[in-house]
């Protein structure tokens, strides 16, 4: 997989609220960025997030995707106004995030 975020483990606390360490990979651009982020964090505040940490703009085609259990990349597309802790609770995004360019054509 090419474009990767971990959220891992126990994280910070800063005035109460829970801090995750992220990872996240730029597929096409092959960037790399890690920063806090808060649980309470929507994964679209996060995918946006990432990208000023990255230093790249966002195209209309890109997708926040992360690895399903078998290891395959899911969009994440339709989640995005969950929460960190909402979309780790349902599974959506244990380890690792990706963004990568969306497929299709005119």
């Amino acid at each position: 997989m090419a474009d990767e975020i971990d959220i891992k483990g126990a994280g910070d606390r800063k005035g109460g609220r829970e801090k995750v360490q992220v990872h996240v990979r730029h597929l096409g651009e092959r960037e790399k960025a890690n920063f806090k982020a808060d649980l309470n964090d929507t994964l679209q505040a996060v995918w946006d997030e990432s990208y000023v940490e990255l230093g790249i703009s966002k195209t209309e085609r890109d997708v926040w995707q992360a690895a399903n259990k078998q290891g395959e990349p899911t969009s994440l597309m339709d989640h995005l106004g969950l929460t960190l802790d909402d979309a780790r609770s349902r599974g959506l995004c244990d380890k690792d995030f990706e963004i990568a360019a969306g497929t299709g054509g005119a």
